[in-house]
This record gives C-alpha cells, sequence and structure tokens, in this order.
C-alpha cells in the first residue's frame, strides 16, 4: 500500500462527502420542504433528524464486526444513501398534497439519515486507522478547508438559480439542478471509494450488550458523553427552527440565504486550522470553552435582537455559529477515537452517537410543548442553549481546575 497515495484517496473521498453534504445541507433542504408545504414543526424534526438517528449506530459495531466491515456492504449502504436524498427531488412530482408530500419527504429523509449512521461508523474507521496519528489535526483541518472552498462556488452558483428560477415562477427547476449536483458528485465520491484501500480493521466481536455496558462503564469516557451530550443538546434546540425562523420568518432571499452559507464555509475553513493547533495538546478545555461562549454570544443575539436588526446581523451571526461548529468538529473527530480503548474504538464511537442520539430525541417532545406557529415562539427556543452551553462551560472550568490540582499533586 502506497500511504500516500490512499492518503489523497481518502481526503478527496472525505471531502467529496463533506462537501456533498453540506451542498445537500439541512438548509437547502430545509428550503426544499419548505417549497413543499411542510409546517414549521415538521422542518424543525427534520434540522435534528440525523442526530436523532444516530441511536441506530449503538447497532451497527455489533453488526460490523460479523460481517467484517465488507467494503462491499458498506458501499451499498452508502450508494443507499446518497440514492434518497437524490429522490427527494422527485416528491413534487409525484403528489401536490401537502400530507403525503410531508409522508414520502420523512421516508426518505429516514432512510438517509439511518443509511448515513450505518456508514458514518465505519468511514470513520478506516479513515483513522489508516491515518497516523501525527496526521489526523493535519488531516481533519485540511479537509475542512479544502471542502469549504468547493462548496463556495456552489453556494453562489445555487442561490443565483434559486431566486432566478423562483422569480419566474419555476422555483423547482432551481431545485432539480441542485440534486442533480449532488448526483454528480457522489457518483465521483463512490467511484473513487470503490478503488480506494481498506485498511484491516481489528475489531473484537461484540453484542449490543456489551457495545453499550464496555464504554458506559469506562469512567475516564464519561467526560466525552458529558460534553457531547450537553453539545448536541444545546445545539440541537438552538438551531432546530432557525432555518425556518430566517427563512419564512425574515423572509431572506435565495441569494442572501446563499452569502450567508458561503460566510458559513469560509468561517469553518479558516478557522479549523486554529482550532486544530489549539488541539494539538489535548487540552481540551482551549477548545471547549471558547465554543460555549462564542454560541452564549449567537443566542444571545437571536433572543434579544429585533426581526429587522436581525437580518443586519445574520453575517456575524452565522460567521461565529460555524465558528463554534469547527472546535467541536476537531474535539469529536478525534477525541472520541483516541479515547476508546484499543480495538474497541467502533464501539465507542457508536456508543457516544447513541446517547448523542437519545438526547436529540427529546428535543422534538421539549419543543412541542412550547411551540407554536409563529416567530415569537422559536425565538423563545434561543434561550434554552444559552443555559445548556453556560452548564457545559462551568463543567469545564471544573475539569480544567481538577486536571490542575492533580498536576500539583504530582509535582510534590
Amino acid at each position: 500500500m502506497n500511504y500516500s497515495k490512499e492518503y489523497k484517496k481518502y481526503l478527496t473521498s472525505s471531502v467529496l462527502d463533506t462537501a456533498n453534504n453540506r451542498i445537500a445541507s439541512t438548509s437547502f433542504i430545509s428550503a426544499f420542504a419548505i417549497y413543499l408545504g411542510l409546517s414549521d414543526l415538521a422542518l424543525g424534526i427534520y434540522a435534528v433528524l440525523d442526530t436523532m438517528t444516530n441511536v441506530i449506530q449503538i447497532f451497527a459495531a455489533p453488526l460490523f464486526s460479523k460481517i467484517g466491515q465488507s467494503k462491499k456492504i458498506v458501499l451499498t449502504n452508502y450508494s443507499i444513501y446518497r440514492i434518497a436524498s437524490v429522490f427527494m427531488a422527485f416528491i413534487p412530482l409525484l403528489s401536490s398534497d401537502v400530507s403525503v408530500r410531508t409522508t414520502l419527504f420523512f421516508i426518505l429523509a429516514t432512510i438517509y439519515a439511518i443509511t448515513g449512521e450505518m456508514g458514518y461508523i465505519t468511514f470513520v474507521n478506516w479513515r483513522m486507522t489508516l491515518i497516523k496519528k501525527e496526521d489526523r489535526t493535519a488531516f481533519a483541518a485540511k479537509r475542512n478547508f479544502i471542502k469549504n472552498t468547493v462548496v463556495l462556488a456552489f453556494s453562489l452558483i445555487m442561490g443565483i438559480i434559486l431566486e432566478t428560477f423562483t422569480e419566474s415562477g419555476f422555483e423547482l427547476y432551481g431545485f432539480l439542478i441542485l440534486f442533480a449536483i449532488v448526483f454528480v458528485i457522489a457518483f465521483i465520491d463512490i467511484a473513487i471509494r470503490i478503488n480506494t484501500y481498506k485498511p484491516e480493521v481489528f475489531q473484537e466481536k461484540i453484542s449490543v450488550k456489551d457495545n453499550i455496558v464496555i464504554p458506559a462503564k469506562d469512567k475516564d469516557f464519561r467526560g466525552v458523553l458529558i460534553t457531547g451530550g450537553l453539545y448536541r443538546f444545546a445545539y440541537g434546540i438552538g438551531t432546530m427552527y432557525l432555518n425556518v425562523f430566517i427563512l419564512r420568518y425574515l423572509n431572506i432571499g435565495y441569494i442572501f440565504y446563499s452569502l450567508l452559507n458561503i460566510l458559513v464555509n469560509l468561517s469553518e475553513g479558516f478557522s479549523s486550522g486554529y482550532w486544530a493547533k489549539k488541539s494539538k495538546d489535548r487540552n481540551w478545555s482551549k477548545v471547549i470553552m471558547p465554543m460555549c461562549i462564542i454560541f452564549i454570544v449567537v443566542f444571545i443575539s437571536l433572543l434579544l435582537f429585533t426581526n429587522n436588526q436581525l437580518i443586519y446581523l445574520l453575517p456575524l451571526i452565522y460567521i461565529l455559529i460555524r465558528f463554534g461548529n469547527a472546535s467541536y468538529a476537531i474535539y469529536d473527530h478525534i477525541v472520541i477515537y483516541e479515547s476508546a480503548k484499543d480495538k474497541l474504538q467502533t464501539s465507542y464511537v457508536t456508543f457516544e452517537r447513541f446517547i448523542e442520539g437519545i438526547v436529540t430525541m427529546l428535543l422534538p417532545l421539549l419543543s412541542y410543548t412550547i411551540f407554536k406557529e409563529n416567530d415569537n415562539a422559536i425565538k423563545l427556543t434561543f434561550l434554552i442553549p444559552i443555559i445548556a452551553y453556560a452548564v457545559l462551560f462551568i463543567y469545564y472550568i471544573f475539569k480544567r481546575n481538577k486536571a490542575k490540582n492533580e498536576e500539583i499533586k504530582e509535582k510534590e
């Protein structure tokens, strides 16, 4: 195996995959769902659906430990994952009834989310097995930078296309072009993965029970679970209705929406290198605590400023959101894998995702009790992440102080 050559293949396929995810992102699919006529609550559930289906990952480790992470099976699953997203384009052609459209949308969205979760863990495991430890932070930063740069052009072009077709009364054609781009990128991505080396993955045979019990009993891993759970809860409830709020209640156009997505990608692309440097010594308080402050500022702004004021503040808010996201992405891509016991990395990653899924499943129930179809109710949901991020910040203060005290004791 040529390490340098395979490294480039993994980087290319990872860039294409994450770029496709961004092009067919929650933002644009939410815009498409609004076109289909889905309710605000349905759109909010869709916004956190991919995290909710993380619970499925608890079965991934036992399943793939039995089938040996077969490349053929994994790529078949990945193909279904991509096809499900493209098939959404046919929904408006099949029915004009909103209930039927909503049902078809969630069937495809659920297939997309589940197959995505099932395939996620294997690709991460293959990549982390192949790539040397000293190259991992650089790989994550490089991937994010290239991916975000590639997406910039697509975001602007799609904004212009959607705006032009919408003004002409042919909004659907704009979305069909979007889905066609997703299909082409997916086809190239799958072709590269077929010809990419699959490293030998040493996964111990494990049952669903052990897949839960072993990581759950690992005291050193609990900090990772607390961090992931609090982050997903805070970010999930905070962004559940953000796209709905911006598109439906602030009434911004597609070009402005695309410019916001460009700022998002620029922010993540340029900040990834910064967070990679901050995380080199694996002192995660340097990453998580600033992230909490960033998101607290974001959601306080969304809560307190009027709709007219927010239109002008949206570019800054979007930059800060992605800046905070980039910090957690670095943490998420590295700490779970490196905190796991040897040969049980798949189990640890899937269990952490399982906890995130359980936490996120509470969000629709929580929002349903306080949410009504208006912008003031949505703004109230921004109060919850402020509190949750404050709790996470305080938790890391205790972690940092504990680490300092232990260091002092060791020196004595």
